[in-house]
C-alpha cells in the first residue's frame, strides 16, 4: 500500500496536477473555468488558478491532471483504498496520526504546517528523506518540495508493516545533551494545546520548555 501511494503521489506531479480550492481528485471535462470559479474562495484566487491550468492544458496535460487542495491529494487516495470514510481537512489528518520527529520520518508520512491555534492548515506527504509532495498552491499546483519549514510530523495509521515503533514511556527531563523525540512532541503538542507558551513543536526537551513543576498534573499523568 506505501508503494502504492508514493507512486500516486509521483503520478501526480508528473501529470502536472493542479490546486483547487476543495478539489477531490476531479480530472477531464468537470475541470473548467465556471468550475474553478464556483469551487474558490475568491475572484483573485480563482484567476491565479485558472491561469495556472490553462499553462497545463496548453502544455498537453489536460487529460490526465487533477484537481486537489493539499488534505484532497491525500484522502483521495485514501478513501478510494478503503482507508478513510470520507474527505477530511489538514486537521483532520493530524488528528489521525502519532507524533514523530523529523529525524523519525519515514516515507509516507505526513508533514503539517500549523496556525497560531496550533491547528494544522497545511498538509504535504513525505516520499524520502528529503523531499515531500504536496498541492501547494494555485501558482503551482501539486509539486516535489524540500522538507524543511514544516512545524510538526505525523505517522498515520495505513502503512504499519513499513513503519517502525514508537520509543517506549520515559520521564523527561532537562539533560545534556537534550532530551529527543516523539514523546517531546507530544508533550510540547499536549503544553501548547493548554495555553502554554512552549516555542516551536520541535521534539527537543531544552532550557526553553516548562520545567517540570510547571506541568499540568494531567500532562504528568501521561507523559
Amino acid at each position: 500500500m506505501l508503494s502504492k501511494f508514493i507512486s500516486y503521489l509521483e503520478d501526480q506531479v508528473k501529470n502536472h496536477s493542479i490546486y483547487i480550492w476543495g478539489g477531490q481528485g476531479e480530472q477531464g471535462q468537470t475541470i473548467n473555468e465556471a468550475w474553478i470559479r464556483k469551487k474558490e474562495n475568491s475572484a483573485l484566487n480563482a484567476a491565479r488558478a485558472i491561469a495556472y491550468w490553462k499553462r497545463q492544458v496548453k502544455a498537453g496535460y489536460g487529460d490526465v491532471l487533477r484537481a486537489f487542495d493539499c488534505s484532497g491529494l491525500g484522502t483521495y487516495f485514501f478513501v478510494n483504498e478503503g482507508l478513510l470514510k470520507k474527505d477530511t481537512t489538514a486537521n483532520g489528518l493530524l488528528s489521525i496520526c502519532a507524533i514523530v520527529t523529523k529525524d523519525e520520518l519515514l516515507p509516507g508520512d505526513f508533514a503539517f504546517k500549523l496556525n497560531s491555534k496550533g491547528k494544522a492548515y497545511h498538509v504535504g506527504y513525505v516520499v524520502d528523506n528529503a523531499h515531500v509532495i504536496e498541492a501547494k498552491g494555485r501558482a503551482t499546483g501539486v509539486t516535489r518540495s524540500k522538507l524543511s519549514g514544516w512545524d510538526v510530523y505525523g505517522r498515520p495509521p495505513f502503512f504499519k508493516a513499513t513503519s517502525s515503533p514508537l520509543p517506549s514511556p520515559r520521564v523527561l527531563k532537562l539533560t545534556k545533551p537534550y532530551m529527543q523525540g516523539a514523546d517531546v512532541v507530544t508533550l510540547q503538542t499536549a503544553l501548547k494545546k493548554r495555553g502554554y507558551a512552549i516555542g516551536t513543536l520541535d521534539g527537543v526537551f531544552g532550557p526553553h520548555k516548562k520545567s517540570c513543576a510547571q506541568i499540568p498534573e494531567e500532562c504528568k499523568a501521561h507523559y
